[in-house]
């Protein structure tokens, strides 16, 4: 059974009513499972999206933390808007629909990281809004060790206000932390980077579109440049890195006050960040330690 998991985002400005235009900034609405099953572009986020006004949602909800998206609903993604960030990033941001193509709403998804105090300007529109899978927010596993001001610890047992060793910031205080169990297999299957992998001296278990940073020579061996951050997925064709299906995984997610490079099991990694104003509505809608 093909499970995918993605964030949901939602206005916080701006024209949350179609035809969209002018700027917007963002919230974090939570996050949402499916079922894509049905052997049609099980692969794609919107198999029937394609064609525009024969929009067909047929997703299965199996688990929500959005509000207005509810188990046993069915899904898919309306049509789409190229947009840009006031911090230079661009990328697309695809509509969300459930149940019926005429029932859609200020919900969408993206694919590239918007944050909340980021303003976005709404550019082309399209009405094919399909988009792959590949929206699993960054996360370690449960069991990892975080390096922090008490030394290396479990990420099971840190707690907001603990303090954890940043790269780039010094000792920074954990804002929020939330874990979410899923099937361990096809695109939510771990990945494992086996000690010495990257330089790391213990095994890692991480999401697939968990970043890992590369840096020095083995970045410029495999991508030509001296530092990079790189989804553990695409690191698959190295030695000592290949998926782990299998029952079950937790993923467990750390957040700063802004995008933070930590310490996992002895490896530089990323930190989850959605944005500032997103915080409030995590610690209400996930499972969180």
């Amino acid at each position: 059974m093909p499970i995918e998991n993605f964030l949901v985002y939602n206005f916080a400005s701006g024209d949350d009513t179609y035809p969209h235009s002018g700027t917007f900034t963002v919230g974090v609405a939570g996050s949402v499972q499916v079922d894509d099953s049905d052997g049609s572009d099980d692969a794609i986020f919107g198999d029937f999206t394609h064609t525009g006004g024969a929009d067909v949602p047929d997703q299965n909800v199996t688990g929500s933390s959005v509000a207005g998206i509810n188990i046993g609903d069915t899904i898919d993604l309306r049509y789409k808007y190229a947009v840009t960030g006031s911090d230079g990033s661009s990328g697309t941001i695809h509509f969300v629909a459930t149940n019926s193509t005429s029932n859609y709403g200020p919900l969408f998804v993206s694919d590239f990281p918007l944050s909340a105090g980021v303003t976005y300007t709404f550019g082309a529109f399209n009405t094919d809004g399909a988009a792959p899978y590949d929206s699993l927010v960054p996360c370690f596993t449960s069991g990892t060790l975080i390096t922090t001001a008490t030394g290396d610890r479990l990420i099971d047992s840190l707690q907001c206000g603990d303090l954890v060793l940043t790269r780039d910031n010094g000792f920074q205080p954990v804002q929020w932390i939330g874990s979410c169990s899923v099937p361990a297999k096809d695109k939510t299957a771990p990945v494992l980077i086996e000690a010495g992998a990257l330089g790391n001296p213990l095994d890692l278990l991480v999401s697939p579109n968990h970043r890992m940073l590369i840096t020095a020579a083995v970045a410029d061996m495999y991508f030509g440049e001296n530092e990079l951050l790189v989804a553990a997925k695409h690191l698959i064709a190295n030695e000592g890195i290949s998926y782990r299906p299998g029952g079950k995984v937790t993923y467990a997610h750390i957040l700063f006050d802004r995008h933070q490079i930590v310490m996992a099991n002895g490896a530089a990694s990323e930190s989850f960040f959605p944005g500032e104003q997103a915080l409030g509505s995590l610690r209400a809608r996930f499972k969180t330690s």
